[in-house]
């Protein structure tokens, strides 16, 4: 696993900040693939970059305000990092504030990310990537 991989995901969370999905969109390949937990409300998966970057959108557009915290790397290797972060959503028309504690498996190639799995846990993301401790 190089450095540059991890900072490809890292990248990831300012840009959804900011909604940059053309910033996004440079960071997915374009055979990209999202997997949420089965119990989130639209668990995937979504196929390509495209279908990813539209998930992407979806999602933002439902929310008021939504920021990234305590964003940490927990493992990395072949390819493979997993990033444990709390995600801070306000609802757009509701304007209800939730913090969800969750983590994201990702696999990187050639700087791009392929793939990234959401899971509510750091072992659930351990186990999605290979990366079991």
């Amino acid at each position: 696993m190089s450095q540059e991989d991890v900072d490809v995901v890292l990248l990831g969370f300012p840009l959804f900040e900011a909604e940059d999905f053309e910033g996004l969109t440079r960071l997915w390949h374009p055979d990209g693939r999202v997997t949420a937990q089965p119990d989130w409300p639209e668990p995937g998966p979504f196929e390509g970059r495209d279908a990813v970057i539209e998930q992407f959108r979806r999602l933002a557009s439902d929310m008021g305000e939504h920021r990234f915290r305590h964003v940490e790397v927990v493992a990395e290797g072949d390819g493979r990092v997993v990033v444990s972060f709390v995600w801070e959503v306000q609802g757009a028309g509701s304007g209800a504030a939730v913090a969800s504690k969750m983590a994201g498996a990702y696999r990187v190639e050639e700087g791009r990310i392929v793939e990234a799995n959401f899971r509510w846990t750091v072992e659930e993301a351990l186990e999605v990537a290979g990366l079991g401790r």
